[in-house]
């Protein structure tokens, strides 16, 4: 799985004064570096902290908004299976004490979606007594003659070749959405207060200790790359590429609309295309 981002080159603009230039990488499966360089050739390492379920939601969305309607299908529903896994592990990570690197070797031998469920809904009952998960059982979508439960819909669609409409695909994105949203603004680190007005989100903050593991394994200082003092360095966040807008607090009550959600996708594909321009064409621009 490959997913464009950009970001300023520290580089460039640590030898120009006044200048904004941009690197391109891609995102695969070296977590969490992603390799960047500008159009100059100035080269650096991106701490990925962009869930990989945030990625196929984003994929989703862009399917979509193609007319790739079964394609769309499929990266929803594999957005929510991921989501499974990062949960799982950040709830083994914040309230079991697990370090993340360690986590990691263990969860490679999950790979089905029926143990990954399996180990999430562990998590879940452990965390706030719902190991039914009834929320996203309970789930309908609704077509012109009938209604299917989620998981009977992905059923007919993976195993009997069932082509859903854009309707059933849109209502699956939009429950998708709703429901990964609100499961990561509430699942907070164990040592959060909970008179604090302030969330700090169990799945961030794991993805922030697996880069500082990494860094550590590698003999990196973490505490200064996320200061900015590395050039060799940056960490790419969620809220700048994704429409899911994980770590900004969002009402839960009063979520975007799925059109609100790919219009903001539109909008990042326009970003990135016209950034991946720049780097390949003029890779600078003034700042205003």
């Amino acid at each position: 799985m490959s997913f464009k981002i950009y970001c300023n080159c520290n580089h460039c603009e640590q030898a120009s004064e006044g200048i904004v230039s941009y690197a391109i990488g891609y995102i695969g499966n070296t977590e969490p570096e992603v390799k960047m360089e500008c159009s100059k050739g100035h080269n650096f390492t991106a701490l990925n902290h962009i869930p990989k379920f945030a990625i196929m939601f984003e994929n989703g969305l862009t399917a979509f908004n193609n007319g790739f309607y079964i394609e769309a299908f499929s990266c929803f529903y594999s957005a929510i299976e991921l989501f499974r896994k990062d949960f799982s592990l950040a709830y083994f990570h914040s309230y079991e004490g697990k370090k993340v690197i360690d986590l990691q070797k263990h969860f490679k031998v999950i790979k089905n979606s029926e143990r990954i469920y399996g180990i999430y809904q562990l998590a879940l009952g452990l965390y706030n007594g719902d190991s039914v998960d009834k929320e996203f059982k309970n789930i309908k979508i609704k077509d012109d003659k009938q209604k299917n439960d989620i998981i009977a819909l992905r059923n007919l669609v993976v195993h009997a070749g069932y082509i859903p409409s854009k309707t059933e695909v849109e209502q699956v994105g939009y429950y998708i959405y709703k429901y990964i949203v609100t499961k990561y603004q509430t699942f907070n680190i164990k040592e959060h207060d909970s008179n604090d007005p302030f969330p700090w989100f169990a799945i961030m903050q794991y993805y922030f200790d697996f880069s500082a593991e990494h860094c550590e394994e590698n003999g990196e200082n973490f505490k200064d790359i996320a200061l900015n003092k590395e050039s060799d360095y940056t960490i790419i966040l969620s809220d700048t590429y994704t429409s899911l807008q994980l770590n900004s607090v969002t009402d839960i009550k009063n979520l975007p609309t799925f059109n609100d959600l790919l219009t903001l996708n539109k909008g990042h594909n326009i970003n990135k295309d016209g950034i991946e321009k720049i780097v390949n064409g003029t890779d600078t621009l003034k700042n205003t």
